[in-house]
Order: C-alpha cells, then structure tokens, then sequence
C-alpha cells in the first residue's frame, strides 16, 4: 500500500521472470556450516584451514601458532566434513567423444578453475574426479564451482552447458557436452 494525496493505493509488484529453484538456491542454508561460531579461533585438523573473525582461510603460518594454543579449537571445516560425508552440492559431467585425446589438458583446466576459487575460499574445492572413459564427473564442494567450470569448458572447448538444480537441495548439476563436428 502506498499513500497518495493521503488516501491509501495498491501498488502493483512486478513479478520476476526467472524460475523459482535457481532462485531459491542461494536461500538455503548450507547443512554444513558452522553453527554457532567457535569463541577464539580454530584449525581444520585435515586441511590446516584457519578460522578466523567468521572466515575460514589458508595461511601456514597463522596455522603453525594458532595450532601450538591451547585455546585454539581443532575443528573439521565444512569442506572436509562433505569430502568425508561424499555430500557434493556440484556435479560437472562432461561428455565429448574427443575427451580421450584432451583429457589432460581439460584436467589441467579444471584444476586451474578450482585453485583460483580455492585462493578466494577454502570451503571451494574438487572433491573427486571419475573417469569413465569418453564420460568424466567432477564432484565439488560448492554449487558455483561446477557451475564456473561449465562456463570455462565452453570457453575453452565450445560445446553446451546444461544446468539444473535441486529443488530440496542446495545441489547443481552441469552438463557439458561437444559432438564431433
């Protein structure tokens, strides 16, 4: 309701046109996050990630005396907790009949994507890669890593990215695929 000339109005509310689970995908809460955040600092005792001021983070040094605290907490980050629980929230499946001939450099590729991600957050990693043959899955840690992935194969390699998320999850999965021209 919106006053005009002092008498009430109803406003009209645009509607957006986007789907609602890709919408809704950043509203969920991540299962594995930290609840309650730990007094102090803590270590990861897997990956030696720090968490600090509400942030997880790589620093080796930071690690070696935070470690040798006593009231330093050693925790599991949420990233090793879904390494370890096999709960990945992106699946990148590629399929090309070239695959064989290039894997090594598309490999190198989706590494080179996920340290650049790892660098700005720790929580954003590869969890495995299966290699099927002309089929290749990647399974991560985060939704926007698979998704950034399939954007770099289409740069890189053209082919199609198609995306679909959960509708219960906060879960990703991207399909890229190239035929033989």
């Amino acid at each position: 309701m919106a006053m005009k000339r002092g008498v009430q109005v109803a406003v009209k509310q645009k509607r957006s046109l986007r789907s609602t689970p890709r919408r809704l995908v950043g509203q969920q809460p991540d299962p594995y996050a930290v609840r309650g955040a730990p007094a102090g600092h803590a270590v990861c005792k897997a990956c030696h990630a720090v968490y600090e001021k509400k942030r997880w983070r790589f620093d080796d040094v930071a690690y070696a005396k935070l470690s040798a605290l006593k009231q330093t907490k050693t925790v599991t980050c949420p990233a090793c907790a879904k390494t370890h629980d096999r709960y990945a929230e992106g699946i990148l499946t590629l399929r090309w009949p070239g695959l064989s001939e290039h894997r090594r450099d598309v490999l190198g590729l989706l590494r080179k994507v996920a340290a650049r991600a790892k660098k700005m957050s720790p929580l954003v990693r590869i969890m495995k890669i299966e290699d099927e043959g002309a089929e290749l899955r990647v399974f991560t840690t985060n939704t926007t890593l698979a998704q950034r992935m399939g954007r770099e194969m289409e740069r890189a390699y053209q082919g199609k990215a198609h995306y679909s998320w959960s509708h219960r999850d906060k879960m990703v999965r991207v399909s890229w695929e190239r035929h033989e021209d």
